[in-house]
């Protein structure tokens, strides 16, 4: 939501409605359903109220840096990307370090970069506003308008109406695309609403829509003729570049939709997001071309497919109610999951992480998700024999941001099994004791997860719903040095905490390096029933164990830019995970999680991976329980590496 507005629109509770043109029910889809997928509600609403909110935001006092300056009626007619100079109708110019083109579809910055031009779609498109409230009033229209947050599609052979509500409900907006031959607009090559010979559109309309079923033809003839505006809908095939010099576009500037799924405004500020994460404070003007290429990188191949995708929906349904049910299964099953499940701030500070990360050569470790660090010391594999442990697990799982998860998974190799932008993770801390390799030593480990994902591996079979573990932490060197070497666990060094109080009824973990607090899990559990009755632990029914993946990463030798000896994914199982022994289960009645990062002063081998883990939201903690067994519970390698980097 832009800061300090509120928009008129409504979050993403939508039924989308479709019919025949003679007003054959082909099918509801009822968006509500999938609320719970998506971290951020999505926002039903006009273009114009966006801007206006943008431009409230943009020009008002408060927030970071100085309010915009905007200079109304300053007509650009050139643009020199080279110097990001301005030059305005009246001979005046202006230079900056940046020149973002946002002039949409009659571009004047776009013909600095590339001789692409935008051309008729073969179809334009009546667009005007009915009040809700008297449509209501109409006995005649049935049930098509009574349900709030309705958006219909009535589909023709060659044309089709959208009809949704907006502004809180209180009025219809119409979209009616027809071919542009029937309506005849004054300028074949005018894409905005014409005012000339307004007067006829009405009765244009109502004559290129005439077959359709009566209780649509009856609402668009409640349109007041002189707001029924013709639009012709221009298209463009994806250009070559979108930025050069110090100049880069966006929006329709860059590449303009046809509106068949009402993206060109929402992909217009993903490209606004990209830029403010790749051009913000204390970027150097030399930087900007730079960065510029990586937007390019950023934005350039979703924006095309989101035009594609336009372009698909908008066919002509020339094998009737089929190709409409095509379309209606392609945007519940490719579309939607596209469009909503994508963070372009998050996409783009990876992308200029990854930037960071080629400039500056720095050795890569395990674990390498949160980027590259110095390596403290050499590892040696070590064999461990297995012996009699016990062990007690505490585990918090929450709800967070999947577009953040997304970026610690390995490009290519490992993907989310599920769709929306609300995912799953875990921490893990089990307390390993009479560990029979360590002489009967103890030692803590705190586990991330990430749960539901997959990978195709190509000769180990297919994982398609595993945990990835993310990072260990662990308080042993020989546990941390075996870890890593074999099985190939990305773990690093901690020191822990655990205190318990409330008569055991309260736990927490600590996890620090040196004095300074990492992390904290708090766990409250009922450990007596109503007459003070010490209540007994359920016991844990052995059954099937999902695999874990991991990044197993280790460098080569030669320097920065040494080729990596092992960048694979690979499989984990615990051992005797499976095996029928004794582990029982405490449910937590409240769990609590804090995640802490300090600057790199204060933390120096562990700040990276602390101010990626500390960005994570914890949305909503799902579950909280505390187990104990009997029993060696390491990871093993499961066969060979499931898959390359």
């Amino acid at each position: 939501m832009i800061p300090g507005t509120e928009l008129p629109g409504r979050p993403l509770d939508i039924l989308v409605v479709e019919y025949t043109s003679s007003g054959e029910l082909l099918g509801r889809q009822d968006l509500s359903t999938t609320a719970g997928l998506w971290q951020h509600s999505g926002i039903l609403c006009r273009r114009y109220e966006i801007h206006n909110a943008l431009k409230s935001a943009a020009v008002a006092a408060e927030g970071a840096g100085p309010p915009a300056n905007l200079k109304p009626s300053s007509q650009v007619v050139e643009v020199i990307p080279e110097s990001a100079t301005l030059i305005f109708e009246d001979g005046s110019t202006m230079t900056g370090d940046l020149v973002i083109g946002a002039d949409g579809i009659k571009s004047v910055a776009r013909n600095r970069l590339h001789d692409v031009k935008p051309f008729p779609s073969g179809k334009s498109a009546y667009r005007f506003l009915v009040d809700r409230e008297k449509a209501l009033n109409n006995p005649k229209l049935g049930d098509i308008i009574q349900r709030d947050g309705e958006f219909s599609i009535w589909y023709g052979a060659d044309r089709r109406v959208w009809l949704y509500t907006t502004h809180f409900n209180r009025l219809l907006n119409f979209v009616c695309m027809h071919p542009d031959s029937l309506s005849e607009p004054p300028d074949a090559n005018d894409a905005f609403g014409s005012s000339q010979n307004v007067h006829h559109n009405k009765s244009r309309m109502m004559e290129i829509f005439k077959d359709f079923d009566s209780r649509l033809v009856c609402l668009l003839d409640m349109a007041e003729p002189s707001s029924v505006r013709l639009w012709k809908l221009l298209d463009m095939d994806p250009p070559p570049i979108r930025h050069k010099g110090r100049l880069c576009l966006v929006g329709d500037a860059a590449l303009p939709f046809l509106p068949h799924i009402g993206q060109g405004a929402a992909c217009a500020l993903e490209d606004a997001a990209s830029i403010t994460t790749l051009i913000g404070p204390g970027v150097q003007e030399s930087d900007i071309p730079e960065r510029l290429k990586l937007y390019e990188e950023c934005r350039k191949s979703r924006a095309e497919n989101l035009h594609s995708f336009s372009r698909l929906l908008g066919r002509d349904l020339e094998a009737g109610n089929e190709d409409a049910k095509l379309n209606r299964e392609l945007m519940a099953k490719k579309f939607f999951p596209y469009i909503f499940a994508h963070d372009e701030f998050d996409h783009s500070a990876q992308k200029l992480r990854e930037l960071e990360y080629r400039k500056t050569p720095a050795l890569w470790s395990m674990p390498v998700s949160f980027g590259p660090t110095a390596r403290v010391g050499r590892s040696t594999r070590q064999q461990a024999a297995d012996g009699a442990a016990s062990d007690i697990s505490s585990t918090i799982k929450f709800k967070t941001s999947r577009t953040l998860l997304q970026n610690l998974l390995p490009n290519g190799s490992v993907s989310f099994a599920t769709v929306g932008s609300i995912a799953l993770a875990s921490y893990t801390h089990t307390l390993h004791s009479n560990v029979d390799w360590l002489a009967g030593q103890s030692y803590n480990e705190l586990s991330f997860y990430i749960h539901s994902v997959q990978s195709e591996a190509r000769n180990n079979g297919s994982h398609p719903n595993s945990d990835f573990l993310v990072v260990s932490f662990v308080d042993s060197a020989d546990v941390l040095i075996r870890g890593r070497e074999h099985p190939g666990i990305p773990m690093v060094f901690c020191n822990f905490s655990i205190s318990s109080h409330d008569r055991g009824s309260h736990r927490e973990i600590t996890a620090l390096w040196n004095t300074k607090v990492i992390l904290k899990m708090e766990f409250t559990t009922r450990e007596m029933d109503e007459n003070g009755t010490e209540m007994e632990m359920e016991p844990v029914v052995p059954g099937p164990v999902a695999d874990v993946l991991t990044h197993r990463y280790v460098p080569g030798i030669g320097g920065p830019d040494a080729v990596p000896a092992v960048d694979s994914i690979i499989c984990l199982r615990r051992r005797g995970a499976e095996q029928a022994v004794t582990r029982r289960k405490r449910t937590c009645t409240d769990s609590a999680l804090h995640v802490i990062s300090h600057s790199p002063k204060d933390l120096p081998t562990l700040h990276h991976i602390l101010e990626r883990l500390a960005e994570l939201p914890v949305l909503e903690i799902v579950d909280g329980y505390i187990v104990e067994g009997m029993g060696s519970h390491a990871f093993d390698q499961i066969g060979e590496p499931v898959s390359a980097v």
